[in-house]
């Protein structure tokens, strides 16, 4: 497939997200698909930094010499989104099955590598730590987190500051005595901030965490890992971060809701059928095709339109979210309606003496 044909398929795709959502992508597929993780870990073996199947990034030495222990890179080559393993379900059965600590997964792109995580520590701050670095190479990427990827239970030096920590306290304890009341408001305003931000992440947990149970088996999964990819494309394109992140949330927000509220089979449904429909937006917002519009429009022919499509395609799939949580709530609204009607005519139709039996009728 040459250039022309496989942008005439990008485009197709992109229509049938604005109409239906029903098309079927026509890319090209890369060359190498990661099928069995065993392969995998027999090929890497104990190697800090894996190269698999001619997988390539920048200066694999330094990154290698960097790496604190406990930490591994395996690089692979671009996955075939449609067939392959995706990349969290390989860093996580690559860990299980080797027993690391923490396990860095480069998918080797053309234009910006991927990264996936698993770790016994906090994977998706590594996950977004990598992201934030900016880097089209992966490794670049990971030789500039390095040094934040010990392990913090190995830090030490508790029992040697103990007397210096406990002078600082005390002074600090004079001070708060000295200054008064003013201080004591200062404190007490932090506190009632930092006990919103606790809420805050409280609240925020609480719903990854009914997000993950309502994305479960392999539809679940891609589903789950499209929304995190959402979220990293709304970092990456300001012009269509305040979309993206809607999209995202409303997506989220929809699984949580029909778990809630409807059946098995209908959250099984619904996983597939956006499975299909996320599979094809976010092949349109890789770096390759809208990332590459908005950096080099000189080298495509009608830039602004093909960019437009695209910022179309995103809106009518986050109005079929939105659409599909009220179709949710009405379902569940003809529930309530039922049970409250039935309720006002029993109370309606209730005697004195039903309630308050010694009285006389």
């Amino acid at each position: 497939m040459n250039k022309r044909s496989s942008r005439a398929a990008l485009t197709t795709v992109l229509s049938g997200l604005v109409l239906a959502g029903s098309t079927t992508l026509a890319l090209a597929a890369p060359a190498m698909a990661v099928t069995s993780v065993a392969d995998l870990v027999d090929a890497c073996g104990g190697q800090p930094v894996c190269l698999y199947d001619g997988a390539t990034i920048a200066d694999p030495g330094a990154v290698s010499s960097a790496l604190p222990e406990g930490v591994q890179v395996v690089v692979i080559p671009q996955l075939d989104q449609a067939e392959s393993l995706q990349p969290a379900a390989i860093a996580s059965q690559y860990r299980e099955a080797t027993g690391t600590r923490t396990v860095i997964l480069i998918e080797d792109r053309p234009v910006a590598d991927r990264f996936a995580v698993a770790s016994e520590g906090d994977s998706k701050e590594i996950t977004s730590s990598l992201y934030s670095q900016g880097e089209d190479d992966g490794g670049t990427a990971v030789l500039a987190v390095a040094s934040t990827l010990a392990d913090s239970g190995n830090a030490t030096g508790g029992t040697t500051s103990s007397s210096s920590d406990g002078g600082v306290v005390f002074a600090a304890f004079i001070t708060f005595l000295l200054v008064g009341a003013a201080v004591g408001g200062a404190v007490m305003l932090l506190r009632r901030r930092g006990k919103r931000a606790i809420s805050q992440v409280e609240g925020s947990r609480r719903l990854e965490k009914e997000l993950s149970a309502a994305l479960n088996g392999e539809n679940g999964d891609f589903v789950q890992q499209a929304i995190e990819r959402l979220r990293e494309r709304a970092q990456a394109y300001p012009d269509l971060s305040g979309w993206l992140s809607q999209l995202s949330q409303h997506v989220a927000e929809l699984f949580i809701r029909v778990r809630k509220r409807g059946t098995d089979q209908q959250v099984r449904l619904l996983q597939a059928q956006y499975r299909d429909t996320l599979a094809k937006l976010l092949k349109a917002l890789e770096d390759d095709y809208y990332g590459d519009i908005l950096r080099n429009p000189q080298y495509w022919s009608g830039p602004e339109e093909r960019l437009a499509e695209v910022r179309r395609a995103v809106e009518a799939v986050d109005q079929e979210a939105v659409e599909n949580i009220k179709q949710v709530n009405e379902s569940r609204d003809l529930e309530f309606k039922v049970a409250l009607d039935s309720l006002i005519k029993t109370v309606s139709e209730a005697k004195l003496s039903d309630v308050y039996t010694d009285r006389e009728q």
